[in-house]
């Protein structure tokens, strides 16, 4: 190691410490912060955020980077590691000091505003605020990438190296597909008796429930806990301290169940990432889209299956006595219920989540295009709900206002969402492919091989590799659609009989 890396290094290693502290000041603030200590942890985070943007500023950590950026010395995973803090580093020395202020004050500002106008279901309240939001995100994508469409320069944000040029032929072939099939569910006559999703069921019976069942998957709570949250989340300091968190509705079991493997699916990530390189940027998890798919994965192709109910459903059943006389066939069905009217993209069902999604995507792209504007925002979403499910939005709050996403200047998230899902369908597809034991397993109550083929070629990966060769060196191929569409086509003509 030359004395350059070793001072890079150390300097990336304190910058991790930084983000370390704000995840868990962010974390105490969501789960037991007192709410009189508000004001206080605003002072805390941002001077730790504000310390931290010094040192990635700083002009040695720039002059580390030139030197090291062309050094031949360097193995694979070193120059890596200069790739991803060099990437770091230009996002945060192109925008100026005082574009960021202006983004953060007016995230904060949009935040309140938006919480109000969606108590309101008035989206003319929101709009003269997300006007704003635009207008200074346009500003910052120009000052990172000038010559790049601003809407690509955002989506790089969370999932580095897509574009919208990618993203078009993908949900273009997404829709193809889903719309027709949905349609074939909706029309289908066999359609189950969901009443007993809403049983009563203790909190505290939930909970210990979950807990088992984090337990067997792998979710490590000596580096590790679980708590409870008004929105479930994973965050933590890293893969030694990860933490998740649950809610429980006592009249909806399923979804605080299914909410927490998806949960832990992120931990599962985290925990597993390289120990040895925790405190570098080589060592974080690739994207948004990737670290979606591992909670994705066992969410949808894990415990929304067989093989996994036949292991657990047994002690459910003990646990949950009006299941007793409940078939496990009939649960699988209560499991991936379909309802095309459903409004709300954080209650859709895997078969219309995507449809969802690619809705925002296309409001997004073409409000950044300039082909929409911020006012025709509620009526061009009633356009698309209407055209892609179906149904209409009777206010803004079901609506255009539904996600906190635009309030906080978060453009280009959403993509990621369904791109998880993507590639969670690839990859479980090519680790049963590899290791055609691993349904036997699961129904066994065993997570292995499944877990170790993650661990090697996705969580202790890391951001070694870029996305297309993290997917292609994991799966032999770059990222297609179609190991999902022919996942979901199989799954759910043979529950609705179609």
């Amino acid at each position: 190691m030359t004395t350059a890396y070793a001072e890079l290094t150390q300097r990336l290693a304190d910058l991790t410490a930084l983000e370390e502290v704000v995840g868990i000041l962010s974390w105490d603030q969501e789960i037991v912060m007192p709410s009189g200590a508000a004001d206080a942890r605003g002072r805390q985070l941002s001077t730790v955020q504000v310390v931290a943007h010094e040192r990635l500023t700083h002009p040695r950590l720039a002059e580390l980077l030139a030197t090291l950026r062309h050094d031949p010395t360097l193995d694979t995973t070193q120059a890596a590691n200069v790739r991803e803090a060099q990437r770091d580093v230009n996002k945060a020395t192109r925008v100026p000091s005082h574009l960021v202020r202006a983004l953060g004050e007016t995230a904060v500002r949009g935040h309140e505003v938006w919480v109000g106008a969606r108590k309101n279901k008035d989206f003319q309240e929101f709009a003269p605020v997300l006007t704003e939001l635009v207008d200074l995100a346009k500003q910052r994508a120009a000052a990172i990438a000038p010559d790049r469409p601003a809407y690509d320069v955002l989506l790089d944000d969370y999932e580095p190296g897509m574009t919208m040029a990618r993203l078009d032929p993908i949900f273009a072939r997404l829709k193809e597909v889903l719309l027709p099939l949905i349609a074939r569910v909706r029309a289908a006559k066999d359609v189950p008796d969901m009443t007993w999703l809403a049983q009563h069921v203790p909190a505290e019976n939930q909970r210990q429930v979950g807990e088992k069942i984090v337990r067997s998957m792998g979710y490590d709570f000596s580096r590790g806990r679980l708590d409870t949250s008004v929105h479930p989340f994973c965050g933590g300091a890293g893969p030694t301290d990860v933490r998740i968190t649950t809610r429980y509705n006592e009249n909806a079991f399923l979804g605080s169940l299914t909410g927490l493997v998806h949960e832990t699916g992120h931990a599962l990530y985290e925990q597993g990432r390289d120990l040895s390189l925790a405190d570098q940027p080589v060592s974080r998890p690739r994207s948004m889209g990737i670290h979606e798919s591992q909670s994705l994965l066992w969410e949808k192709q894990v415990a929304h299956g067989r093989a996994f109910w036949q292991a657990h459903y047994p002690e459910l059943q003990q646990s949950y006595g009006f299941l007793q006389d409940k078939p496990l066939d009939d649960f699988l069905r209560g499991v991936n219920y379909v309802n095309p009217n459903n409004f709300i993209r954080v209650a859709a069902d895997e078969l219309t989540y995507p449809l969802h999604v690619i809705l925002r995507y296309e409001i997004e792209r073409d409000l950044f295009s300039g082909q929409l504007d911020v006012r025709d925002l509620p009526t061009a979403w009633k356009e698309r709900m209407r055209g892609y499910l179906g149904i209409t939005p009777p206010d803004d709050a079901v609506g255009v206002l539904q996600d906190v996403h635009w309030s906080g200047g978060a453009f280009g998230y959403f993509p990621c969402y369904t791109l998880g899902a993507l590639y969670a369908a690839q990859f479980y597809q090519a680790a049963v492919a590899e290791h055609p034991e691993i349904p036997a397993r699961l129904a066994e109550g065993a997570v292995e091989p499944l877990l170790g083929w993650l661990r090697r070629n996705v969580h202790q990966v890391g951001s070694r590799l870029e996305t297309d060769a993290l997917v292609v060196a994991a799966t032999g191929r770059m990222l297609d659609p179609e190991a999902f569409l022919s996942y979901v086509t199989a799954k759910f003509t043979r529950l609705y009989q179609l």
